[in-house]
């Protein structure tokens, strides 16, 4: 017996959708990460110019990276609502 056989049609589409949420989740997360990145670069080079205190900076970098997690939990559980209407 195949492993497809033995999952309903509704679980199995529910696998689906568990896995293309999860996939929306690591993009979102992954591109926000990536544009943390490049700006706190940017940000701590302009600093160390500057000579200025890198602590804030830092909390914000660490702000920043604490909303991107939220939006992609954000993103998997809107695909996951938005895949039940139908």
């Amino acid at each position: 017996m195949t492993r497809r056989a033995m999952f309903s049609s509704r679980l199995e589409r529910r696998r689906q959708v568990r896995r293309f949420a999860v996939l929306v989740a690591v993009t979102v997360f992954a591109i926000g990460i990536g544009l943390v990145g490049v700006f706190a670069v940017q940000g701590f080079d302009f600093l160390g110019i500057a000579e200025a205190n890198r602590l804030p900076l830092g909390m914000a970098v660490l702000g920043a990276v604490g909303g991107v997690f939220i939006l992609s939990l954000l993103a998997y559980a809107a695909v996951r609502i938005f895949s039940r209407i139908e």
